[in-house]
């Protein structure tokens, strides 16, 4: 009787076992076609364009995608746990055409207007986009810049539907051409952001040009400027005026970047600021306060030359070439470019000149009337076509000591403090001037200046050699330091 009892629990156990097994089994193979009809009607969807309702009823296409990808989400985490994986790949997120994208998010693009209340007219115009809960604007900051740096400034929106609503600044970055606003309502749906933008993908430019209404501009992703001091992605689209600020989405219908820039001189070359830093400034709830305004400006501008110039003032040596005796260093960073700016002397010319122009193609604008960030240096070797005298020489290389100018605005900056003297230069004499004019923008107790540098060797009677060098917007001592980098390579050689 024992006997036929154990045998018949040993019996109850692997029939209760394989039970089991086989109730796990032929879950898995439920998910397995459970998810295999998902994706199917996923992919009808995408190329039908049409929602679909799964299990729960949904009014749009991307509410259904969402719970679809939930449903396949939970199915593939069951699959994982059993040892097993989903038979195939989850369908890629939906793509959009730009007739899609116009209806889907045309609600959710403003145009920007900055008004000056005396007058009660436009001072500016650009775009803005719906971020975070809906009741932010993202713009770019020279759209906006007016509200900071003028008196009587206000900023306001105006949607397709033609409603309109004040906004209020919270924050900036200067250095990226970012800025984000508070409206006093819900303006329209978000948008997304997309997580990393993609080189040779197609990308949709929205935004209201030359005051004319919602656009979308398509063009490809060409990836980061190599050569360049601010990374911007290179947008093969045709951007205008009045649509800096607005986004740029890839076919996904996410933002990767945010509208602010074309090049006059070229067709269909257009630049876009990177989402990443959009959303570095996205934990935000603080109107920045008037009085604090040109503090950021400093702090923003000094961290970014801090910087900038952390490898050039750290290398060895840059660089270098050599025009007659004298060696001199090139390009001081990856933006930076040299040309040749040599004379072409007519017969009648005594003189002629060797030259080498350096500069970069870093700019931040502060207002209309003050950008910062450009940096030029420059060589020029003088020399004799003829056999002249010492003394005519000097009468006609004397002209080429001159110091450049350019006006800045009184109220971003003070007057020019100058001083002259004699420098040794490469081993030799040369009459130098140093001018530096103080900005207005103070951090840590130190200005933003722009710092001119001329020098005119002394030291032979029938040549010469000028060395200028000009740096707008850099802190005082780092100004100075960036100069005496420049000066200590320059070499002269006996041949």
């Amino acid at each position: 009787m024992k006997k036929i009892l154990c045998f018949f629990m040993i019996f109850i156990f692997f029939i209760s076992t394989a039970s089991t097994q086989e109730l796990e089994n032929n879950e898995i193979q439920a998910d397995e076609v459970r998810a295999e009809k998902i994706s199917n009607m996923n992919s009808v969807a995408v190329e039908k364009n049409e929602a679909i309702e799964l299990e729960v009823s949904t009014e749009n296409t991307e509410n259904t995608e969402k719970t679809q990808d939930l449903a396949l989400d939970k199915i593939q985490e069951k699959f994982a746990k059993s040892g097993k994986k989903l038979p195939f790949a989850k369908k890629e997120t939906r793509k959009f055409n730009a007739e899609e994208l116009f209806a889907r998010y045309r609600n959710s693009v403003v145009q920007i207007q900055i008004n000056n209340e005396k007058t009660g007219q436009k001072t500016a115009i650009g775009s803005g986009f719906v971020i975070a809960n809906g009741d932010k604007i993202a713009t770019n900051y020279h759209v906006v810049s007016d509200v900071l740096q003028k008196q009587n400034h206000r900023a306001s929106y105006i949607d397709q539907n033609d409603e309109q609503g004040n906004l209020t600044l919270l924050d900036f970055d200067i250095v990226n051409d970012l800025a984000i606003l508070q409206a006093e309502k819900k303006v329209g749906e978000p948008f997304e952001f997309e997580e990393k933008s993609v080189q040779g993908e197609s990308l949709f430019a929205l935004g209201n040009p030359h005051d004319l209404g919602f656009v979308i501009i398509d063009g490809i992703n060409n990836g980061l400027l190599r050569k360049s001091a601010q990374a911007h992605i290179l947008f093969s689209g045709s951007l205008n005026s009045g649509m800096s600020g607005g986004p740029t989405l890839n076919n996904r219908g996410k933002v990767v970047g945010v509208n602010v820039a074309y090049l006059r001189a070229g067709s269909n070359i257009s630049f876009v600021v990177p989402a990443e830093h959009l959303q570095k400034m996205l934990n935000l709830d603080k109107k920045i306060k008037q009085d604090e305004v040109n503090k950021r400006i400093a702090e923003q501008l000094s961290a970014d030359n801090d910087k900038y110039f952390k490898e050039p003032l750290a290398a060895e040596n840059w660089q270098t070439t050599k025009i007659a005796k004298y060696t001199v260093p090139l390009a001081m960073s990856k933006d930076t470019k040299c040309w040749d700016a040599s004379s072409n002397p007519d017969a009648e010319d005594l003189i002629a000149v060797a030259e080498v122009r350096c500069f970069n193609d870093r700019q931040t604008f502060i207002n209309n009337e003050t950008s910062v960030g450009q940096i030029g240096y420059s060589y020029a070797y003088v020399y004799p076509l003829e056999d002249i005298t010492s003394a005519h020489f000097y009468g006609v290389y004397n002209k080429a000591f001159k110091m450049g100018y350019s006006a800045r605005p009184r109220r971003d900056y003070d007057n020019y403090k100058c001083k002259e003297g004699f420098t040794d230069i490469a081993g030799e004499a040369f009459k130098t001037v140093y001018c530096r004019q103080p900005g207005k923008f103070t951090s840590n107790g130190e200005t933003i200046d722009d710092h001119r540098f001329l020098a005119a060797s002394v030291a032979h009677k029938k040549e010469g050699f000028v060395i200028q060098i000009e740096l707008y917007g850099i802190q005082t001592e780092k100004g100075k330091k960036v100069i005496a980098k420049i000066l200590e390579q320059v070499k002269r050689s006996s041949k």
